[in-house]
């Protein structure tokens, strides 16, 4: 009786040691269950957060714009990888004028003015340098201009001269004139024929330094030929008349000089005579004070905005006395017409300078909206300073 009730006592014992362990074996597994729930929360989080980095990177930071142009956005990338471009040959200039400078100031006594000429040019390259990634966005904005201008007109630039043109500018840099022998007459140099392959080979040296993509460089020689046949039909659509005057001017120094002269003339005295004896404006002095055919704002370059302003509201035949640009001057119009042909010099300044002329009268227009949207993150780091030496 005592052994079975020893083994009752021990059964009921170990009946109540295995309700703890079954407990505790519960507690622990959700313990574990709470453990893994946390890992795959804290795991999906940090997912999401790769996955959003990822994506800003990817594709929200390369399609978010530095500017919108009539709600057309110019994207981040785009502005990018033309920053990375123009620094490049800023650059690449820099340096081969820095390398010019050193040679000429080996002989700086020969070489005066080119020295001067060139610090000057560096100057201005390095300035440019420093304002690349501002000027950047306002050349995206005209060029975003001329492709709505283009969009309206027509005007297209085909994949094919696309390939054209930089096939064109490669094999221009790598083709290098081969001197004649001398036979006695003069012979003009003959170009290198080069392969197909030194041209890719070339290019694709040139995209591995500029660190820029084979399609963002043909996007920047897109957009450059686009501004061209704009700039074109622009400087197509140029008057090639306008309002002309034929003049004659005596400049003097002082207005008693000017007086005298056109008294002179009043009482009877050749106009080219009394001109060839007082003016002392080099320009027209052998003309006898003759100006030629000019249109309005033409005289302002060099005499000033009165003169221009004046010649135009004078009656034809009349002699007037103006003074302009701290000069004095007896004017007289031989002859105006409202619609004569322009200047030539005048006329392709106009047309040269049409398209630049067109884009600063567009974003002066009410109708143009343009928001500038970049910010110091978006500018591009430069990774060609260590490499210049700079």
């Amino acid at each position: 009786m005592a052994k079975a009730s020893s083994k009752r006592k021990a059964s009921s014992e170990a009946a109540k040691q295995t309700k703890k362990q079954i407990a505790l074996g519960r507690k622990e597994a959700r313990q574990n269950r709470i453990i893994l729930i946390l890992v795959g929360i804290l795991i999906a989080v940090i997912v999401i957060i790769l996955a959003v980095g990822i994506i800003r990177e990817l594709v929200l930071k390369p399609s978010s714009s530095v500017a919108t142009v009539n709600g057309e956005k110019i994207q981040t990338d785009d502005y990018q990888n033309l920053v990375t471009y123009n620094r490049y040959n800023y650059y690449s200039n820099i340096s081969s004028l820095e390398d010019g400078l050193e040679q000429m100031r080996a002989s700086p006594e020969d070489n005066e003015f080119l020295i001067s000429f060139y610090e000057q040019q560096l100057g201005q390259l390095q300035t440019a340098l420093a304002l690349a990634p501002q000027d950047a966005v306002e050349e995206l904005i005209d060029a975003e201009l001329a492709r709505q201008k283009a969009e309206q007109a027509g005007i297209e630039v085909t994949d094919q001269e696309v390939d054209q043109a930089i096939d064109d500018d490669f094999r221009a840099a790598l083709s290098q004139p081969a001197q004649e022998p001398i036979t006695g007459t003069e012979q003009l140099p003959t170009s290198t024929p080069v392969a197909q392959e030194q041209v890719d080979d070339l290019y694709d040296r040139v995209l591995n330094a500029m660190q820029i993509s084979d399609s963002a460089f043909r996007t920047i020689v897109r957009r450059s030929l686009l501004l061209e046949k704009v700039q074109d039909a622009l400087a197509g659509e140029v008057p090639t008349t306008g309002l002309v005057a034929d003049v004659q001017l005596i400049q003097t120094e002082t207005e008693e000089e000017a007086l005298s002269a056109k008294e002179r003339i009043e009482s009877g005295e050749d106009f080219a005579i009394v001109a060839q004896e007082v003016s002392t404006d080099t320009l027209t002095l052998e003309d006898g004070g003759a100006v030629g055919l000019v249109t309005t704002g033409q005289l302002s370059m060099r005499y000033g905005a009165d003169l221009d302003a004046y010649v135009f509201a004078l009656e034809v035949g009349e002699l007037g006395l103006v003074e302009s640009d701290g000069m004095f001057y007896v004017v007289k119009v031989v002859e105006r017409d409202e619609n004569g042909p322009l200047p030539a010099d005048i006329l392709t300044q106009r047309q040269n300078s049409a398209l630049t002329d067109w884009l600063e009268e567009r974003k002066q227009s009410p109708d143009v909206q343009i928001e500038r949207q970049l910010t110091p993150e978006q500018i591009p780091p430069d990774p060609f300073a260590p490499y210049f030496g700079f």
